[in-house]
């Protein structure tokens, strides 16, 4: 069994040390000197984002560890017919330990996420999927828009 937190400032070391593995995974961090930088940009963006509520995260952890994690921003843009409130969430980092994957947690995060943006009147969710994500996306309802996948609530 998962238990599902709402990050706060106080999960900020969990949330980078995942952020860093799913970015090491995608190929994205070839160096540490890229790793360090990465580890500081995303500290500071952390601390004023969550401190703002800009960036909703949630972990899922099982026996004291974290072995999982969502992210997603929220903004307001200018309205447009399809969402004439202008406020959007694009999820990203959406991350699973190795070891505790094909266990349903990254729909468990994921329908978490869309639960904060229903209960926060966005009206339009959008990510850019990996291949791996991609099956699990279209289960949920999103549907591929040119090179990002988006679901309207």
């Amino acid at each position: 069994m998962f238990k599902l937190t709402k990050v706060s400032l106080d999960h900020i070391d969990s949330i980078i040390k995942l952020r860093l593995a799913l970015l090491r995974e995608l190929g994205e961090i070839n160096t540490p000197n890229e790793e360090q930088l990465l580890e500081a940009s995303t500290r500071q963006y952390l601390l004023t984002s969550l401190s703002n509520n800009e960036f909703i995260s949630y972990t899922a952890e099982t026996n004291g560890e974290i072995v999982g994690i969502s992210g997603m921003v929220l903004f307001k843009r200018p309205p447009y017919l399809e969402n004439l409130e202008g406020l959007e969430a694009y999820i990203l980092n959406m991350y699973t330990v190795p070891k505790y994957r094909g266990r349903g947690l990254a729909k468990i995060l994921l329908n978490q996420c869309i639960e904060e943006c229903k209960n926060s009147g966005v009206k339009r969710i959008w990510l850019h999927a990996s291949e791996d994500g991609e099956p699990l996306y279209r289960k949920m309802g999103f549907t591929k828009k040119q090179n990002e996948m988006e679901l309207y609530l």
